[in-house]
């Protein structure tokens, strides 16, 4: 009677370099699907008359992946495969191993730029020249946490500086602005818990935001 012999193609389970492949493909498709979600977010955020709701759909695919491989990650342990469920546990860290991976903020910047700057150039105030553009606000939590956010053209640069830092001719120049722009030199005294942010752009461009 012959005796059969398995060959190691016959062996249950993956070879290793198929399993590595494997592991690889799952992590390369999770990092897919959180930049597809930024991307969506982001371009939501710069063009929102272009929002139909993608990003909660990449939201939604994104979740129902990270619940497929924490299925997945759980059999290969209970297949005694502790090194492929290992790995698979780990790779549910990658989509929130890392923030936004593109910077909506600048992205809004650039494409509005050009309006920004004929707007300065129109301008007919005195120098050094002064000028918001209000992006709006939005709710951050259930909480009733909010931010309000625009982009500052301040030809001196003192909206960089902290508020004590000013100067007593820009505090001056600035005490009256219009209710829609007063959120900008506020005193920060009057919203202690609020956080203000100003990141320059160049050109004399600011992103300044006030989140509470």
């Amino acid at each position: 009677m012959t005796n059969l012999r398995a060959s190691p193609s016959d062996a249950p389970g993956l070879t290793p370099r198929r399993a590595t492949i494997h592991l690889v493909a799952i992590v390369g498709l999770l990092f897919c699907a959180r930049l597809l979600f930024d991307f969506a977010s982001a371009s939501a955020y710069v063009y929102p008359e272009a929002d139909f709701g993608q990003s909660g759909l990449l939201l939604l695919i994104l979740g129902l992946m990270l619940l497929f491989v924490l299925i997945l990650a759980c059999i290969r342990v209970l297949q005694k495969r502790f090194v492929e469920g290992l790995v698979l546990f780990m790779a549910l860290c990658i989509p929130f191993l890392f923030s936004d991976l593109i910077d909506r903020r600048y992205w809004k910047f650039q494409i509005n730029k050009p309006m920004y700057q004929s707007a300065v150039v129109a301008d007919q105030s005195s120098t050094p020249k002064y000028k918001v553009f209000n992006w709006g606000n939005r709710n951050t939590s259930l909480g009733g946490g909010y931010l309000v956010e625009g982009i500052v053209y301040d030809e001196s640069d003192e909206i960089a500086r902290a508020p004590d830092s000013r100067s007593a001719a820009w505090k001056e120049r600035h005490s009256n602005p219009s209710p829609d722009d007063r959120w900008v030199t506020a005193s920060r005294s009057s919203y202690p818990i609020c956080k203000m942010i100003v990141r320059s752009l160049g050109d004399h461009f600011f992103y300044v935001s006030e989140e509470c």
